[in-house]
């Protein structure tokens, strides 16, 4: 069998990645070789999603919604990667970043996000609470922002959001 140096085959591995990063069965893939895990672990990073499991008083969770526990820790986990010095390799290649049912953010959370992950485009803090309009202004590259139950975003906030895309 002869192979033709026309094929790329870290370029074919990408594309073949990619598919499996959407079907989100990229993960068990990574573990072939290394070249797979070169070519497949900045996918991993592009999409980052967390769901707390902090209610207020009061609150619920909708019915759609599935609490595990491992959930809360990595929504912990990360928290505490935003804080450390050193940045992540891939931290460059996301672009969606969704912290849903955390009740812990702050300002100073959001704002140290942000400046980790520069290249965010889409952001959803759905039912997250614990900052306000000071952290609205650090958002440069936003398309997508929920701030769905964000109380303490005032019409101020919203303006320098709007502002800054």
């Amino acid at each position: 069998m002869t192979h033709s140096s026309d094929i790329n085959i870290p370029e074919l591995l990408e594309q073949i990645l990619y598919f499996l990063a959407v079907e989100k069965s990229l993960y068990l893939a990574l573990f072939v070789s290394r070249l797979w895990y070169r070519c497949g672990a900045s996918f991993l990073w592009e999409r980052i999603e967390l769901k707390g499991n902090n209610l207020k008083y009061g609150h619920h969770f909708p019915d759609d919604y599935t609490y595990h526990k491992r959930d809360c820790t990595r929504c912990k986990r990360f928290i505490k990667l935003i804080n450390e010095k050193h940045k992540p390799a891939y931290v460059l290649n996301t672009t969606h970043l969704e912290i849903t049912f955390y009740h812990s953010l702050s300002d100073k959370k959001i704002r140290s996000i942000v400046e980790m992950f520069p290249n965010i485009v889409h952001l959803d803090f759905k039912d997250s609470i614990g900052f306000g309009d000071k952290s609205a202004e650090s958002y440069p590259n936003l398309r997508y922002l929920n701030l769905w139950d964000a109380q303490a975003i005032t019409d101020k906030g919203l303006c320098a959001i709007i502002g800054s895309c």
